[in-house]
């Protein structure tokens, strides 16, 4: 089971608000796709999958293109509650 920072749990489909994403791992990105990631925090997105103890999210930075990114616990805060 996979719960965010307030304990709440997160199952894919539910809403998140992405708090922190680490520094060090935004600028290893060019800087138009570090952008476009550092303005995912505080912005709600849709969990698409769990794997390994981290939600997935994904965010388009082009018509063709995106990423998908593995939030922690303390990364992200339940949105939408079932």
């Amino acid at each position: 089971m996979l719960l965010d920072k307030n304990q709440n749990e997160v199952k894919i489909g539910l809403i998140v608000k992405v708090l922190f994403i680490e520094p060090e791992f935004i600028s290893s990105f060019p800087s138009k796709e570090a952008k476009i990631m550092k303005n995912m925090i505080n912005n709600e997105f849709e969990v698409e999958g769990v794997e390994h103890g981290k939600a997935m999210v994904y965010q388009p930075f082009d018509a063709l293109n995106g990423f998908t990114l593995a939030l922690a616990p303390h990364e992200m805060e339940l949105v939408n509650k079932m």
